[in-house]
């Protein structure tokens, strides 16, 4: 029978072993053999063999942003590719974002090696309340979100976490207000903007003003544009001076270039935790005092749908005087590189300076989320870092950075290549100011039904517009309004 071989590794294996050694020494004939008796028992040698060592798997960072932009790898890849050019494949898809993302998000992975990122957008302004609140409701809760007009009715949800006071302290209180509750801030702006008031001096001119000599007062502002309006006449328009947005009820839009003049006189709409103030004592005459602006210009200027690049476009044409305008109206406005300057808004009898935050885009870091502390790193690490707070004003324009340390400098701040022309800087430069010096805030913070009453204050703005309405009519629209928005902030859905 053939015995099958035994390796020294199934011998090691064996039950252990006793080896009997018999030494033979030459023997001659009759030599009687010697007999070492030395036995030695061996222990059974076990030699584990080590398993694979799989690599840790990734903290991955489920952040809600502006853009569909992946994880670090596909970050890598856009940051190989990307050319600031609208033909270029990932500035079709991402527009500027893509190249924000890369500034923003890979210095984080670098400093935070074995963390990556689930970055998804999902939409703005009421979609993204819905969206919000759906994933709350499910459970699917993000580390970090971001938001504008509706990131105060989150923050009293008490779904944030606080981020540092020291982060917190590096933006202009106006910034982060909406973000604000008992002292503790839940979330940091990445970009900003703050109405001002544009001017066409050209305009101005025409109707004997001196150019330096802009108002001041509510009364200089009204008188200068009732004279514009009476030499200022096209066949389309008819006789224009003044401009904003007419009532849009689906928008919260509208009220962010007319809140100022309300805050000037003491008389907010409400405060920043949503309790309204819409009949209070001097709302009324703020009101009148808003129809004499408007009807300097035709209802038909008014409801033209032309957007903002499109109301840009009537100012450098000359139809359009004086409009309140933020940082993005200037990327319009430069564009006809037309003789115009920006001030920060008159002031009534006795009021104070004030203006509204706008295209101040918040990011937040979610209790819930899987990596809390993570999140919170995230948005202090990436929205305080100077190089992604300048990227947006140098590159697409539209926004202006939120840093002070940045928004102090805007006498001279030249990270402005977004914007195209020296008039669109300059008057970029005076928003700058505006934000860090202009007392800015953001719009009421509703608790509940933010869109509802955004909609029904845009109906009473037009029955006191259109209506023409004198301050008894004003005043009864405003107890309306109250105890409307009164009922809303306290009623579930």
């Amino acid at each position: 029978m053939n015995k099958k071989p035994i390796s020294r590794r199934d011998f090691i294996k064996g039950a252990g072993f006793v080896l009997g050694s018999s030494i033979l020494t030459a023997c001659g004939p009759g030599a009687a053999p010697i007999v070492v008796k030395e036995t030695v028992e061996v222990e059974k040698v076990v030699t584990a063999t080590p398993a694979p060592t799989a690599a840790p798997e990734p903290i991955v960072l489920d952040v809600w942003w502006n853009s569909d932009m992946g994880n670090v790898a596909y970050l890598r890849e856009v940051q190989e590719g990307w050319k600031q050019d609208p033909e270029n494949e990932y500035f079709k898809k991402h527009w500027n974002w893509g190249g924000l993302a890369v500034v923003k998000f890979l210095p984080f992975a670098e400093r935070h090696p074995g963390v990556d990122f689930k970055i998804t957008s999902h939409s703005w302004d009421w979609d993204l309340r819905q969206n919000q609140l759906m994933a709350l409701a499910a459970g699917i809760i993000p580390d970090t979100t971001y938001g504008e007009a509706y990131v105060n009715e989150f923050v009293q949800l008490g779904v944030f976490n606080p981020v540092s006071d020291n982060a917190a302290k590096q933006f202009p209180e106006g910034t982060t207000r909406g973000a604000t509750i008992d002292g503790k801030v839940y979330g940091l702006p990445k970009s900003s903007g703050a109405d001002v008031l544009f001017i066409n001096l050209s305009l101005w001119e025409q109707a004997g003003l001196d150019r330096n000599k802009l108002p001041t007062t509510w009364e200089e502002l009204v008188t200068a544009a009732q004279a514009i309006s009476k030499i200022n006449y096209s066949e389309k328009w008819g006789n224009t001076a003044y401009y904003t947005y007419g009532p849009d009820p689906n928008t919260y839009g509208t009220a962010m270039r007319i809140l100022h003049w309300f805050n000037q006189n003491g008389a907010p709409l409400g405060s920043d935790l949503g309790v309204p103030s819409a009949n209070a004592p001097k709302a009324a005459e703020t009101w009148l005092f808003h129809n004499e602006l408007m009807w300097t210009s035709t209802e038909s200027l008014i409801q033209q749908a032309e957007s903002e690049a499109g109301s840009g476009k009537l100012f450098n044409d000359g139809v359009i005087a004086l409009k309140p305008g933020w940082n993005n109206d200037a990327t319009s406005v430069g564009e006809g590189n037309i003789d115009a300057t920006a001030i920060q808004f008159p002031l009534p009898p006795g009021g104070q300076p004030a203006t509204i935050v706008i295209g101040n885009d918040i990011e937040s870091p979610l209790k819930g989320g899987k990596h809390p502390e993570l999140g919170i790193a995230l948005i202090e690490e990436t929205v305080t870092d100077p190089e992604a707070q300048a990227w947006l004003a140098d590159n697409a324009g539209i926004w202006i950075p939120a840093l002070k340390s940045l928004l102090e400098q805007h006498a001279t701040y030249d990270r402005l290549g977004g914007y195209k022309t020296d008039t669109a800087k300059r008057i970029v430069r005076i928003t700058m100011d505006a934000l860090l010096n202009g007392n800015a805030g953001p719009l009421p913070g509703w608790p509940k039904n933010g869109a509802r009453i955004w909609a029904e204050w845009n109906n009473t703005y037009l029955r006191i517009w259109k209506g023409r309405l004198n301050r008894d009519e004003i005043q009864k629209e405003l107890d309306a309004l109250q105890a409307t928005i009164e009922s809303l902030v306290r009623k579930t859905g």
